[in-house]
């Protein structure tokens, strides 16, 4: 039995292109509210910008179904960071939970389903913080039957949460250091050295930014920090486009994979923790993708000795 529709937010800037496709697959979805989170132009190219922008923005009004439409339309570009967390805490002023799109990230219509009804069953459950739309890694079976899988790993393309987890997030990052001294991030991590290593410099470059350039970062250390899980769908259901866009390179051919369907009629797991074979083997390939097996060993017998050192 499908709950009651979760509001949407799609979070846009100046791809009318890619938005209109995300915006016909929330169409189909028909939210009862649609929040809409749109950027300002960047002063460097601020005709360019504004021009893709207004054609953006104009799509995203074109609401023709009975649900409300509530639109933060930005004069001035807030960036990567602040922009999309600002986004998604502005609509948890209102909301309890949320279906969050960005604008090139294109779901099946079973993504709303399997969202609505997560977001329902766990509202109460706070070790529960996110729920994916994408499932990295399909060559790792898992229990057929099963529709979804407990993760640590949080992706962001096309996902939802609810306001009491994202209360837990801090885009500065404050509490890294001390969390870092803590060693908890070994342990989350299966003391794997190399994963460890890896995590901590991209958690330090981004403490230390001044103005931070991405958000999602933060929102990974929100679930380490507080042992989230996260859900995932057993089938992948949400196909990223964005081949524009600060953050492309030749790579994004990859994340075009197919899109499936799942039934409504959800099938949970048996156990309810994290799949620590597949979360290693998904750290290992996914984070740690392009480093040479001599580097690899090398870190792991530095993380060794350093904990022989402790100890």
């Amino acid at each position: 039995m499908l709950s009651d529709k979760s509001a949407v937010l799609l979070i846009t800037f100046n791809r009318p292109d890619t938005t209109k496709i995300v915006f016909e697959a929330i169409r189909a979805y028909r939210p009862e509210v649609l929040y809409v989170f749109s950027d300002g132009p960047r002063a460097d190219r601020y005709e360019a910008d504004s021009k893709l922008i207004e054609e953006t923005r104009a799509i995203c009004k074109a609401v023709d179904w009975d649900g409300k439409l509530v639109t933060r339309f930005m004069d001035e570009n807030q960036g990567c960071g602040a922009g999309v967390s600002g986004a998604i805490s502005w609509a948890f002023e209102t909301e309890e939970k949320l279906i969050i799109l960005e604008d090139d990230c294109v779901p099946s219509l079973s993504f709303f389903s399997f969202c609505n009804n997560l977001l329902e069953e766990h509202k109460c459950d706070s070790r529960v913080m996110h729920i994916a739309g994408t499932r990295w890694n399909e060559e790792f079976k898992l229990n057929a039957k099963n529709s979804y899988f407990y993760s640590k790993y949080a992706h962001i393309w096309g996902w939802a949460t609810w306001k009491r987890a994202w209360n837990n997030y801090d885009f500065q990052m404050k509490d890294w250091p001390n969390f870092k001294n803590t060693g908890v991030l070994n342990k989350v991590l299966n003391n794997y050295f190399p994963l460890v290593k890896r995590w901590d410099f991209m958690f330090d470059n981004i403490y230390k930014q001044t103005k931070k350039h991405t958000w999602d970062y933060q929102w990974q250390f929100t679930m380490f920090k507080n042992n989230g899980l996260c859900i995932t769908p057993m089938k992948n259901l949400v196909t990223n486009i964005g081949d524009v866009g600060v953050h492309f390179s030749e790579t994004t051919s990859a994340h075009h994979r197919e899109r499936n369907e799942l039934d409504e009629k959800l099938v949970a797991p048996k156990y309810y923790h994290a799949e620590y074979d597949f979360d290693e083997y998904h750290g290992k390939t996914f984070f740690l993708n392009g480093r040479s097996k001599p580097r690899l060993i090398y870190d792991q017998l530095e993380g060794f000795f350093k904990r022989k050192i402790k100890s």
